[in-house]
């Protein structure tokens, strides 16, 4: 019988929209996880997130974020602390992550417990691959979220 996943790490953005990758790309570097944790890849899926939310208690959301720091710094914030994530869309599968939870809390399907991993992108422009800098990132941001998902 399969454990039961309470805590989700939910990977966010566009690999063809160079560091916006970044929380898909992390996803590779998870290993070690608790079994009741899953992992899921979200990339651009839009309000598919809302659906994901509800199933766990324990959400840790992972994105390229603009709170300008250097290019591949990591840091981590709850949803009270931030007033949006994504600030540039380029489709209707993008997401505001925040106006998602927005809505999750309305529904009652908010989980307990919201953390925000963002690195900080060098290059948002239309290619694949990472950064430098944000590559470099990948494995330490990595570390990090495995602490906050125990």
């Amino acid at each position: 019988m399969e454990a039961l996943k309470t805590t989700a790490v939910i990977g966010i953005g566009n690999t063809l929209m160079s560091d916006d990758g970044a929380g898909v790309r992390v996803l590779e570097h998870l290993d070690g996880l608790p079994e009741h944790v899953a992992v899921v890849e979200l990339a651009t899926g839009g309000m598919t997130l809302l659906h994901h939310l509800e199933k766990y208690r324990k959400v840790i959301l992972v994105d390229a974020a603009d709170f300008g720091g250097s290019a591949g710094e990591v840091r981590f914030f709850t949803p009270e602390e931030v007033s949006s994530i994504k600030t540039v869309g380029y489709s209707l599968h993008d997401l505001d992550i925040m106006a998602v939870l927005r809505l999750a809390s309305q529904l009652g399907t908010h989980p307990e417990s919201v953390i925000i991993a963002a690195v900080q992108p060098a290059s948002l422009e239309m290619k694949e691959g990472l950064s430098d800098p944000v590559e470099k990132a990948l494995p330490g941001l990595a570390r990090k979220i495995l602490e906050h998902a125990v």
